[in-house]
């Protein structure tokens, strides 16, 4: 019999470079802005422990929420294990906190690229007391209406792994 502490989990180290990606392109961003037509989309799962989100996101959307940082998004702070940012909700502002393992999905549009993955949400990580932090509105903005409509090619890693026997 096997032990389970000496097998290399390759999924994980490959997820894990994978998210790697994201926070990279998140720095590229924050330091230097989004030039050239890039622009992410960026889904998330919202009852991921360690999502702040606004309240009323909660109640008007599904488990997974998606967010485009293009041209109305400020104070963009990726960190090691989350990455910040503020964004227009319903003409206000509002800043959310998003760790990189509750990320389901990355792609830039302007460049073909797209990564998914799979949540990883263990017996550990979940959190049925999770609760959400309500966060207070700033000073209205125009709501962000133009936004290239050209879609990613996504990248499952099921098509990288070994299919396993039966």
């Amino acid at each position: 019999m096997e032990n389970k502490e000496d097998n290399i989990d390759y999924d994980c180290i490959v997820e894990n470079a994978l998210r790697n990606v994201v926070k990279e392109a998140l720095e590229i961003a924050s330091t230097n802005g989004l030039n050239n037509g890039h622009h992410f989309y960026i889904s998330f799962n919202s009852n991921f422990p360690g999502v702040v989100i606004p309240l009323e996101l909660i109640n008007n959307n599904d488990e997974e929420i998606k967010i485009i940082l293009q041209h109305q998004f400020w104070d963009l702070i990726p960190d090691n294990d989350k990455f910040s940012v503020t964004l227009s909700f319903d003409k206000k502002k509002k800043k959310i906190i998003v760790p990189y393992n509750a990320v389901t999905s990355f792609s830039d549009p302007s460049v073909g690229f797209g990564l998914q993955f799979k949540n990883s949400t263990n017996d550990e990580d979940k959190q049925n007391d999770f609760k959400f932090k309500k966060i207070s509105s700033d000073e209205n903005l125009k709501d962000i209406k133009n936004f290239d409509k050209k879609e990613a090619d996504i990248v499952s890693l099921d098509a990288f792994r070994p299919k396993q026997l039966d």
